[in-house]
């Protein structure tokens, strides 16, 4: 594994999480009308990420 990929694998998923948040939290605050559906569309993404962690996790 390259170290490019082996970045994207353990840093791959957080980041698009953090842009994610950033994006729907902006979008929230500076749009109206497309960029609130936006808003709830990516916010909403995240929460569903935070539910299957919490209700099914990871067996180790």
């Amino acid at each position: 594994m390259t170290p490019r990929n082996r970045f994207l694998f353990i840093w791959g998923a957080p980041i698009l999480m953090g842009v994610l948040s950033t994006f729907g939290l902006l979008a929230a605050l500076l749009g109206t009308g497309l960029w609130h559906w936006a808003s709830w569309l990516s916010l909403t993404v995240l929460l569903m990420v935070i539910a299957k962690y919490w209700w099914f996790p990871a067996k180790t």
